[in-house]
């Protein structure tokens, strides 16, 4: 019989999480710039591969896929191989028409990048996991939707249909989103109320020294720590210390 949870096989991770994730939830991963969203992500969908056997699917927004591949080479995180035996799958719908100018979108059609369309990432999703077959799905970052859809009501109607089409399709998924504060007093998000989980992960200075911190901030239908962590990035990733505790001078 199947775990009950996708373990993500981050070292510490697990422990916050109450060992794993619940199958078939959505989890939103919130963090501000160099936080290590990204890198999260990647290791959720590699060590799915590596250590469970497990199928994945990433999506990436803003980065194109090529640099996102490079990136995370340097940190020990073989994509590329991956990809080249089907046992993931990466697809490139990074934002790279900021500009809604025809001109600038002839620039990028002659340059061979790909124009992102917000109501393209619903097929692309599904097509992408049935055809590999993936259990677990990883978005980077929905934050891209702001600078693709304008409306507030019409981008808050894709992002329901995006995490539905995640919940319909049985697999595990990892949302990510930019915050606006690298701080605790941040300012909620509409993906927070759509989510089972949510991963936050802050920089925090104190005295000119940067703290790496992530906490639980909820996890429906599991037992989770709910206690701020330090966390480290270096070669091959992310490890949490789920012993240790961070203290916030006030």
């Amino acid at each position: 019989m199947q775990n009950s949870v996708a373990k993500t096989g981050i070292t510490g991770l697990d422990d916050l999480l109450g060992g794993g994730i619940p199958r078939g939830r959505c989890i939103l991963v919130v963090g501000g710039p160099g936080t290590g969203k990204t890198i999260l992500g990647a290791q959720f969908i590699y060590n799915g591969v590596k250590k469970y056997g497990e199928k994945g699917l990433i999506v990436t927004l803003e980065e194109g896929g090529e640099v996102f591949k490079a990136d995370m080479a340097r940190l020990g995180l073989n994509l590329d191989e991956l990809e080249n035996s089907e046992m993931i799958k990466i697809i490139d719908q990074s934002v790279v028409n900021y500009l809604p100018s025809e001109r600038f979108k002839e620039l990028v059609k002659f340059m061979g990048m790909p124009v992102f369309k917000a109501a393209s990432l619903l097929e692309a999703l599904k097509r992408g996991i049935e055809s590999i077959n993936a259990s677990r799905v990883v978005i980077d970052s929905i934050s891209a939707l702001t600078f693709q859809v304008a409306d507030p009501v019409e981008r808050r109607l894709y992002t329901m249909l995006i995490f539905k089409t995640l919940l319909d399709s049985g697999c595990t998924s990892l949302v990510i989103s930019e915050a606006k504060t690298s701080q605790l007093e941040r300012e909620f998000i509409f993906e927070e109320y759509l989510s089972d989980g949510v991963i936050v992960l802050q920089n925090i200075y104190q005295e000119g020294s940067l703290i790496k911190s992530v906490y639980v901030e909820k996890l429906r239908g599991a037992s989770h720590d709910t206690q701020p962590r330090p966390y480290r990035i270096d070669q091959g990733g992310i490890t949490v210390f789920p012993k240790e505790r961070v203290f916030y001078k006030l």
